[in-house]
């Protein structure tokens, strides 16, 4: 993220996430996986916006931190799925989501924020969660609206030798995260 923003100046990062990671630290751990967000948004000033979307692990802490800094926005699963049951529609979601960016996102993808059936072998499984194809959506929607995917990653893919499943979701979710990033680039510019 730091390397990104250093190329592109500001930028926001779309988080999708079982958990917030916004603990200062984990276990004493101030570089935990749980405090990544937390570090970047410390760390990396050129950071405008950080998007969380599924998020439905967090901490008193971290949702005091979300509600307090105007940096953070977050779409949590328990609202995103009040939201489908009162007959809101996931497109309409996603424009939400695409308003609360800037023109550069990065996208932080840790596959355990998808639904369990998409990431039943990840090191934390977390009932909820938001579909494969919710997830496609909201990158080609998010490169349609004229912004620009400068930088990714994906997370906590863990692979079981029986049951191909994550290995295959995380294979097609890497693949459309490539696919959104060179979509609205001229290819010399990509970092």
């Amino acid at each position: 993220v730091r390397a990104v923003a250093e190329h592109y100046g500001s930028l926001g990062v779309l988080h999708i996430d079982s958990s917030c990671n916004l603990r200062a630290c984990h276990q004493g751990f101030e570089f935990s996986h749980a405090s990544i967000m937390y570090n970047i948004l410390r760390d990396v000033p050129q950071v405008e916006r950080l998007v969380g979307v599924g998020v439905r692990a967090f901490s008193p802490e971290e949702w005091e931190r979300a509600e307090s800094d105007p940096r953070i926005k977050l779409f949590t699963g328990q609202s995103i799925w009040s939201r489908h049951f009162e007959g809101v529609l996931w497109s309409t979601i996603v424009d939400e989501v695409i308003e609360s960016l800037p023109e550069n996102v990065y996208v932080s993808l840790d596959i355990n924020g998808l639904t369990i059936e998409c990431s039943p072998h990840t090191g934390m499984v977390v009932a909820g969660g938001i579909r494969f194809p919710e997830v496609v959506y909201l990158l080609g929607k998010i490169v349609d609206s004229g912004r620009r995917v400068v930088g990714f990653d994906l997370s906590e893919v863990v692979p079981d030798m029986d049951d191909k499943t994550g290995a295959a979701i995380a294979s097609r979710l890497l693949y459309n995260l490539c696919s959104m990033a060179l979509k609205n680039h001229d290819a010399p510019m990509v970092l």
